[in-house]
């Protein structure tokens, strides 16, 4: 068996490429599952914004699948959850749907003096790595009652 000194062990270059990647492997993944996370994030905002802005506009323009929001909430509520679920965000229920009226409505718009009804839907985001962000999204929208 040959012995190796000091000076040989120290100019031995095997394994540094290995061990190199390792070091610099980790925050690179970590940092590009950190992009993948916070679009996955953004995405998922959006899509809750545009389904309470569709179900604000139905309800202002009293269609049909909304009803008039001042009789009949449940409808505007069960149409935010459909416009949510076409849009990819599942687990969502009427429960995530609060609609105001009055004057709470008027001060969560802007101290306006109109009549204007307000919607808000809040998400609970399932994060998929370690990063810690917001879980809880929250999305709200303005309208006008309609008479």
């Amino acid at each position: 068996m040959k012995s190796r000194n000091a000076a040989g062990l120290a100019a031995d270059q095997r394994g540094t490429t290995a061990m190199e990647f390792a070091l610099a492997g980790l925050p690179l993944f970590m940092l590009m599952l950190g992009i993948i996370e916070s679009g996955l994030l953004f995405w998922s905002w959006q899509a809750l914004q545009g389904a309470v802005t569709d179900a604000g506009r139905c309800a202002a323009i009293d269609a049909v699948a909304c009803a008039n929001v001042t009789t009949s909430q449940d409808a505007t509520k069960t149409y935010a959850v459909s416009a949510a679920k076409l849009r990819g965000l599942s687990g969502l229920t009427t429960a995530n749907v609060t609609i105001t009226t009055g004057a709470a409505a008027q001060a969560l718009c802007g101290n306006t003096t109109a009549a204007v009804g307000s919607i808000v839907m809040t998400y609970r985001f399932h994060m998929v790595t370690f990063i810690p962000m917001p879980s809880n999204l929250t999305a709200s929208a303005c309208f006008p009652l309609s008479s």
